[in-house]
């Protein structure tokens, strides 16, 4: 049986597409508030996105989880999960999975808008295949989706959605959205990480496990 940490990275490398360039590029910081919208749980996670028109740095901080951070190169339909462990630090090829969203959906177009995270965010109701009702989800129009976290057939920027798993419903909300030109450097691999796929990765960290 897998661990948990394991089954996390295969949905966190799932949640990351590679969709059309129609839209504007955008280079800047997205950051996105994370929330349980089902349990008493107040406590808000975080997501960062660092953008560099088709580069992206992600940064997930989960309280179950900690820190996850994955590198992708849009143009060259690559990415990588920056795994750090006591022994070796890994750069996880997440490839085969980028042609899947994590959640299974349908959306139609509603009147409406609302400002969210500083950006003018159209109304969409969003029918999860994991969840009984619709439910209202908002996306900004002038940049490409592929610069959010999910939802790649939205016409826009998801700046409003969510996400389903063992703990519940989790919204997605954009906080703030900066302009500026992130440094090159944080979209290349470290030169401490080892070059790995999935199936190399779940050895080594079973491995590593049998010696503890």
């Amino acid at each position: 049986m897998k661990s948990p940490i394991l089954i996390t990275l295969l949905i966190f490398a799932t949640i990351f597409p590679a969709i059309s360039q129609r839209l504007k590029a955008f280079s800047g910081v997205l950051t996105y508030e994370i929330q349980s919208v089902n349990t008493q749980d107040t406590v808000v996670s975080k997501m960062i996105i660092y953008a560099k028109d088709s580069l992206l740095h992600v940064v997930n901080f989960d309280v179950e989880n900690g820190k996850q951070e994955l590198i992708k190169h849009l143009s060259y339909n690559k990415s990588y999960i920056l795994i750090e462990t006591p022994l070796q630090n890994f750069a996880i090829r997440t490839n085969e999975h980028l042609q899947k969203d994590s959640v299974t959906y349908t959306f139609e177009k509603k009147r409406g808008t609302m400002k969210i995270g500083g950006l003018k965010s159209r109304k969409l109701l969003v029918k999860y295949a994991e969840n009984k009702h619709p439910l209202v989800c908002f996306y900004h129009k002038k940049i490409n989706s592929k610069y959010a976290n999910s939802m790649k057939s939205f016409p826009g920027l998801a700046t409003l959605f969510y996400a389903f798993s063992d703990s519940g419903i989790m919204r997605y909300r954009l906080e703030k959205i900066e302009y500026n030109d992130p440094p090159l450097a944080l979209f290349q691999l470290p030169k401490d990480f080892k070059i790995v796929t999935m199936e190399e990765f779940s050895n080594a960290f079973d491995n590593l496990y049998k010696k503890e």
